[in-house]
């Protein structure tokens, strides 16, 4: 990113709005790769069978909440409507957003998580799945600056955490140069 990746034609910033709907602001995802980092150093179970439970929801499908309802709702209004394979998920055939009751199952994402048990995350930030993200990134004209190179780099960095006393409580969280706890 160059040091005007954030202003808008004019020169002036950008307003939050736009600045975060769009693959301008889609950074490489880390938290994959620190929950297997976590896992190769804790972990006592095998790396698939933590998969299981989701790659089986995602297939068997799950009851749209009241909840998730009011989320889908409010991210319509926001912009969900943008993107193809959201509106296919989300989004009734007549374009309503799916109401609580309904069973929602997401066959793609199950086989993405396939083949995340299967390779570990490598499946993720060098193959296929990394170039989809890409490819996805880069659709308009926000579109984001990722490469394959940047997700082949990245690599869970162990910080100290930023800690403060909060009346009786020690309260940490994440420092610079995350975006904070």
């Amino acid at each position: 990113a160059t040091p005007d990746y954030w202003l808008g034609p004019d020169g002036t910033p950008v307003k939050w709005p736009v600045a975060v709907v769009g693959g301008r602001s889609v950074g490489v995802p880390g938290t994959l790769k620190l929950i297997e980092t976590l896992h190769r150093k804790f972990g006592r179970r095998p790396w698939a069978d933590l998969l299981t439970p989701a790659i089986d929801l995602a297939e068997g499908g799950f009851v749209v909440s009241p909840r998730l309802q009011a989320a889908i709702e409010a991210a319509v209004t926001f912009n969900l409507t943008t993107s193809a394979e959201a509106k296919a998920l989300f989004l009734t055939a007549d374009g309503a957003p799916l109401p609580a009751g309904t069973l929602l199952k997401n066959p793609a994402f199950a086989a993405t998580l396939g083949l995340i048990a299967r390779d570990g995350s490598d499946a993720f930030y060098r193959g296929q799945i990394a170039a989809d993200i890409i490819a996805a990134t880069q659709t308009d004209a926000k579109g984001g600056i990722l490469n394959l190179a940047d997700f082949a780099a990245y690599q869970v960095i162990e910080r100290p955490p930023v800690c403060v006393t909060y009346r009786v409580w020690q309260v940490c969280g994440m420092g610079p140069p995350s975006s904070g706890a």
